[in-house]
């Protein structure tokens, strides 16, 4: 990676370190269909009228590839995390979505042959995902068995991520990040507004305004500018590359977690962010 690739790549650990922390907080008084919708298309229109400021050369993807990167990169995995997080702490979650690395070698390697991790890579993921269950062991000792339907949803939503992440790869070639992160942001908020409005009946709800805040900050931050990130990077490194942002997320989310909702910081903490880093290191070289 380049210095501006690594730039990237903090930058978006970052952001989606937070996400957790405003899915968390959003949750809390904004039901999770209605949250992500919002998320989703707030982001879009956003994104949109900054297309029309600065519109540029454009390239259109296959039929149909819109709608997969919405169902699959948007719409599916953020509404199983926003739900998980109901029962599971924020810093677990990220945790969790950690292993999205892992599930995209393997989709990797049957899929985009050109782009086969080797065997540094593997030996940087695999590190990285000891780091990731270093991490983890406070949390499955103390809540494991008591909320496994939550926690196999957000790896459920890691496996949706890794899918389409190497599916974009091929899909989204030679297409702005703009207009992709448009393209999914778009039809993810689409699918998922009808289930909004039918089962929670937005109109009726009472947000607090730190749910709002969580809404408006993940959607412009978390959603418009990260997956823009996501996009750019994607397209300079590579699936493999652009997955090991999910391994700095759980770093980020137990942090944030412990700023904004006075999580606990255990003592596997620095054991764990060392491996994720080393493993991140080997990767990405």
């Amino acid at each position: 990676m380049r210095a501006g690739d690594v730039f990237i790549l903090l930058s978006l650990g970052t952001i989606w370190g937070a996400s957790y922390l405003f899915f968390a907080l959003g949750v809390r008084t904004i039901p999770p269909l209605t949250f992500v919708t919002g998320r989703l298309l707030i982001a879009a229109a956003l994104l949109g009228l900054f297309r029309r400021i600065r519109p540029g050369p454009r390239a259109d993807p296959p039929g149909g590839a819109y709608l997969m990167m919405g169902l699959f990169n948007a719409a599916l995995p953020h509404t199983l995390i926003a739900w998980s997080e109901q029962t599971i702490p924020s810093g677990l979650a990220g945790m969790l979505v950690a292993t999205m690395p892992l599930w995209a070698a393997g989709f990797t390697a049957l899929g985009l042959r050109e782009e086969r991790p080797s065997r540094r890579q593997l030996a940087g993921l695999l590190l990285g995902f000891l780091g990731i269950l270093i991490l983890l062991f406070p949390d499955l000792q103390r809540a494991a068995h008591a909320h496994l339907i939550s926690e196999g949803a957000v790896v459920a939503a890691a496996l949706s991520y890794a899918a389409a992440t190497v599916y974009a790869r091929r899909a989204l070639r030679g297409v702005s990040p703009v207009d992709a992160t448009i393209g999914q942001l778009g039809w993810g908020g689409a699918l998922l507004l009808p289930f909004s409005l039918v089962l929670d009946q937005p109109w009726r709800l009472s947000p607090a305004p730190e749910s709002l805040a969580a809404l408006i900050l993940l959607a412009v931050l978390g959603t418009a500018i990260a997956y823009g990130l996501y996009y750019r990077l994607l397209q300079g490194v590579g699936v493999v590359g652009v997955s090991l942002v999910v391994y700095l997320n759980p770093i980020f989310a137990v942090l944030w977690g412990a700023i904004g909702l006075g999580e606990p910081l255990s003592g596997w903490l620095l054991g764990g962010m060392a491996l994720i880093l080393a493993g991140v290191f080997l990767a990405g070289r």
